[in-house]
């Protein structure tokens, strides 16, 4: 199985972007991640990023971070077993130097099949054996006990069943936190809410050098230059976005880098002002 990785460093900090994969998108689904915006606004949005109209690779890179003292995963992808396309972070780890045994905390940024079940095999046994999977309290709650999987339509609901059970299984690592807590020196997380109902992000820092990784807050580099643009399924819509504005000013001013989730590989750079809003400048 190939596997992708990009490795840079954050003052003494050292991260490697693993893809764990990509997921296909359809001409159907395509434009369900840009709610609000017109059929010809997107039109051209597209155009002008070289995206084809009617499909594209949704990629999913889970961020190490290696501190010399703890080596820490945001967030652990799909899997193979969630989806056919993904499972690529263990090879990617070892492409980097590590084995699933080396990952001390897993970051759980939300519930979302794609970003916690990487965290099981096939078997549903723990494929990180030493990890902690920290996860904020109210996600946790809301996926485990307060979900109704029927309510969430036909199409979500294997979707939300799996995620459950992916969560269940994981119980005796998951350690909750709350929104804005501190996951390790240096490193701390952020209440970021709207594409699910505690969504969080997480923010670096070593030295003078700072990274945000932002989750799903956005999925792609439009939603940068398209704030009101957000994916059809984001839980709370409106929150979604002032989120994604506040991580947006907050990269721009501290010139931090940002590392997302979904952006095309390896998903790190700045984001820069243009006019009254902004756009992404990938790390060369």
């Amino acid at each position: 199985m190939e596997s992708t990785i990009y490795e840079f460093a954050l003052g003494d900090f050292k991260c490697v972007s693993i893809s764990d994969g990509t997921q296909p998108i359809d001409a159907e689904t395509l434009p369900t991640f840009f709610a609000g915006a017109s059929a010809a606004d997107l039109a051209l949005a597209l155009r002008k990023h070289n995206m084809p109209p009617d499909h594209f690779d949704l990629q999913c890179s889970p961020l190490l971070i290696d501190t010399a003292d703890q080596r820490i995963l945001i967030d652990s992808g799909g899997g193979s077993v969630f989806h056919s396309h993904l499972g690529k972070v263990i090879p990617g780890l070892a492409a980097a130097g590590y084995q699933p045994r080396d990952i001390d905390i897993i970051v759980l940024t939300h519930g979302h099949l794609d970003h916690i079940c990487g965290g099981v095999d096939e078997d549903g046994a723990l494929v990180f054996p030493r990890a902690k999977q920290l996860m904020a309290r109210g996600e946790w709650k809301y996926w485990t006990a307060e979900t109704d999987a029927m309510a969430m339509g036909d199409k979500f609901v294997e979707d939300v069943r799996f995620a459950q059970e992916c969560l269940r299984a994981m119980q005796a690592q998951v350690q909750l936190i709350e929104p804005g807590d501190e996951v390790a020196p240096g490193i701390r997380t952020i209440p970021t809410p709207g594409h699910t109902r505690d969504h969080i992000s997480v923010s670096v820092r070593s030295g003078d050098e700072r990274l945000l990784c932002v989750a799903d807050t956005m999925d792609l580099p439009i939603h940068i230059e398209q704030t009101t643009w957000h994916p059809a399924w984001d839980l709370q819509p409106e929150a979604g976005m002032r989120s994604r504005r506040m991580l947006l000013r907050r990269a721009a001013q501290e010139n931090a880098l940002i590392h997302a989730f979904h952006f095309p590989f390896p998903g790190v750079g700045y984001v820069r002002a243009a006019g009254a809003g902004w756009r992404f400048e990938p790390l060369d």
